[in-house]
């Protein structure tokens, strides 16, 4: 009978015990809060209108300011000649932050960027030709002064397959970017992308007296190491991939002209997470490997 009664004891005692043990355990797991994306990654989006679920909306503006110093070229001899250009994207951001489960409050602030860089195309063979990047600049949260270094760097690759109307490319990419701030911790992120273009003329349809082709692009994005967004409620949702769907019209022998800009290409697209908590409404002018 004592046997008993000490056992119930114990019992007793350990289940108490066990009490604040499991509420600690569920405090700290309740506890673990991801530090939000950072305004920095807004300079590597292209024009559009990005949102995350009710947590955050981010509408930016990013110029297509470059300078061709030199056109790539291949000859039927197999001379190379590597394409040369400057770039000077001005990217604007216009941020919309919820209240993030005590995290972040309600919030509004504006970002601009200026990271200039140097492009390189290089035509492996007719058919076959790369791309590479290498951009670095500074950026600024006009609201808060919160300034960061930026920095990105990749190589995109475009194959296109023999065709007597409808013409297929291949598009590859791999990039590197990141962020220094003033105040706080450097982040940095690997992207791999894999995807294709359809060229589609259009024979009985004409702009400002002009043939016109269509293009349409579907790409799916790999994220190296995943991005952390806070939601309203406190949880977390991880990005870890993101998949395009692209069209685009364009004039077959010249650029559209407004005034004194020329664009290549005008186009929409919708991006989204497999996920289903980040979207995206874009805005391009010129191709995927140029752009």
């Amino acid at each position: 009978m004592k046997n008993r009664v000490q056992l119930a004891k114990q019992t007793f005692v350990l289940l108490i015990l066990m009490v604040p043990a499991n509420t600690f355990c569920a405090d700290v797991e309740q506890q673990t809060v991801f530090e939000p994306v950072h305004w920095a990654y807004s300079s590597f989006f292209g024009t559009g209108w990005y949102t995350i679920e009710d947590a955050r909306s981010v509408f930016v503006v990013r110029t297509p300011f470059r300078q061709t110093l030199r056109k790539s070229s291949l000859t039927t001899s197999g001379t190379r000649e590597l394409g040369v250009e400057i770039k000077y994207p001005l990217t604007i951001g216009m941020h919309e932050l919820k209240d993030l489960g005590g995290i972040i409050e309600d919030d509004n602030f504006a970002t601009v960027s200026f990271a200039p860089g140097i492009e390189l195309e290089i035509p492996i063979n007719p058919r076959w030709y790369l791309r590479t990047m290498a951009h670095a600049g500074w950026g600024t949260d006009l609201k808060y002064d919160d300034s960061a270094w930026i920095y990105y760097a990749g190589v995109k690759s475009r194959y296109s397959f023999p065709a007597r109307k409808y013409q297929w490319s291949l598009l590859n990419s791999l990039f590197y970017a990141g962020y220094a701030p003033d105040e706080g911790r450097s982040d940095h992120l690997a992207v791999a992308q894999i995807g294709v273009e359809l060229l589609q003329p259009l024979e009985k349809i004409t702009l400002q007296g002009e043939a016109v082709d269509l293009h349409w692009t579907f790409m799916y994005s790999f994220l190296g190491n995943e991005l952390h967004f806070n939601l309203p409620d406190g949880t977390f949702d991880p990005i870890q991939d993101q998949i395009e769907i692209g069209f685009q019209v364009s004039l077959r022998n010249r650029p559209f002209r407004f005034w004194f800009f020329e664009l290549h290409r005008l186009g929409l697209g919708y991006q989204f997470s497999t996920s289903g908590e980040i979207t995206a409404i874009t805005f391009s002018a010129r191709s995927w490997f140029t752009k």
